[in-house]
């Protein structure tokens, strides 16, 4: 195992005792956490959310792997926080003892006799690649942290996707055709991203939406809501028109105009549900976004919508009429021959007749009442051309 070259990005990597590196708490894949989070919470959080089990595993038996350091940054005030690498860091944490591993305790013990069995290889210092926070090589680490992270074999979730591209965007000022330049983003996947994460933080701090209170559950960094499916309904022209978005992706803060924020809500509400009011989700999966976009361009459907309706009463109660009479008489008619036929081979008992002939002579009545209502109609075309 070699250090890397001095003339590498980073340069050689220095070596670290752990206790000096810092859990990064603004990682995206983390979510949305409150300020000032502990770095035993953070651990916790990994260990719960990620796991550990494969990475301290492997250090237990082979020690750390120094020819992939962690990539820090320094901040303002000394401290090295881990941009790259916080799993590894939280395995070396437990597998070390150390305090921040407080509620860890089982776990540490169990993978210390793994590690002692194993003769104790190598752990501290760590190699780390350290990058100044303003420093001239720092695009150079948010190329490579934006290469690794979303146009990977193995990226991150859409959430932390987006959350790391409009960090960078707000920190630094980068404009967001630098970021799709430097991480090779040829299908503008990264402004689709922001322009959906923008969105629902506009909700959010607009009071329109409480990610607790979805009835649909996400994957991922955040798990209150499936954050994929506002990024896709926005794809939708009708989605795009009904909230008042420009028509090209956009990537600016607060895309939706005041005027149009109760919209936004409908969508909203229509595709996660209200767990404070009891409301259901209108669609049951991803699959039908795309109706529910085409249902925005319809007053009648977006009435419909906003009384907590599901998708598929909405679509079905807004079906044309000649749509209607043409598959439900077709199946009404199919289901009473099935019946007389049924009734015919095989008599019911009297009580049974009994029991369902009121509800049978309304079915005639309802009939009736159509096929008059049907004939009514009509006989005006054949008394306007005696006209």
């Amino acid at each position: 195992m070699t250090d890397l070259p001095n003339n590498a990005v980073g340069g050689t990597p220095d070596r670290i005792n752990i206790s000096e590196l810092l859990l990064d708490e603004s990682n995206p894949r983390f979510g949305e956490l409150e300020r000032g989070v502990e770095q035993s919470q953070l651990v916790d959080l990994i260990i719960d959310k990620f796991g550990i089990e494969d990475v301290v595993s492997s250090l237990a038996m082979n020690g750390f792997f120094a020819a992939e350091p962690l990539v820090c940054v320094r901040r303002a005030d000394g401290k090295l926080v881990v941009k790259e690498g916080n799993r590894r860091l939280c395995a070396c944490i437990v597998l070390t003892g150390d305090a921040r591993a407080v509620r860890q305790e089982k776990l540490t013990n169990r993978v210390q006799k793994a590690w002692t069995e194993n003769g104790s290889p190598a752990i501290e210092p760590i190699p780390v690649l350290i990058f100044e926070q303003d420093g001239p090589a720092a695009e150079t680490m948010l190329s490579y942290l934006g290469v690794r992270h979303i146009a990977s074999a193995q990226p991150w979730d859409s959430y932390a996707k987006a959350s790391w591209v409009a960090k960078i965007t707000d920190d630094t000022g980068m404009p967001v055709s630098k970021i799709t330049e430097m991480i090779g983003d040829q299908h503008s996947t990264v402004v689709r991203l922001l322009e959906g994460y923008r969105f629902i933080r506009q909700m959010v701090e607009t009071g329109h939406f409480q990610p607790s209170d979805s009835q649909k559950r996400g994957r991922g960094s955040v798990s209150e809501y499936p954050f994929s499916w506002v990024y896709t309904i926005l794809g939708y022209k009708a989605t795009r028109d009904f909230c008042g978005l420009q028509d090209k992706v956009s990537d600016k803060p607060n895309p939706i105009p005041e005027t149009k924020l109760g919209n936004a809500a409908t969508v909203v509400q229509a595709m996660f549900g209200d767990r404070k009011t009891g409301r259901s989700s209108a669609i049951v999966d991803s699959r039908q976004l795309v109706d529910l976009a085409k249902a925005l361009s319809d007053p009648d459907k977006v009435a419909l919508l906003k009384t907590g309706s599901d998708l598929v009463t909405v679509l079905d109660k807004t079906k044309p009429i000649e749509i209607k009479l043409e598959e439900n008489l077709s199946k009404i008619r199919s289901i009473l021959s099935d019946l007389v036929a049924s009734v015919s081979e095989t008599p019911p008992e009297i009580e049974t007749a009994k029991q369902h002939l009121g509800t049978s002579v309304k079915v005639r009545s309802s009939a009736s009442d159509l096929a008059k209502r049907l004939k009514e109609i009509a006989d005006k075309e054949f008394e306007e051309d005696d006209d």
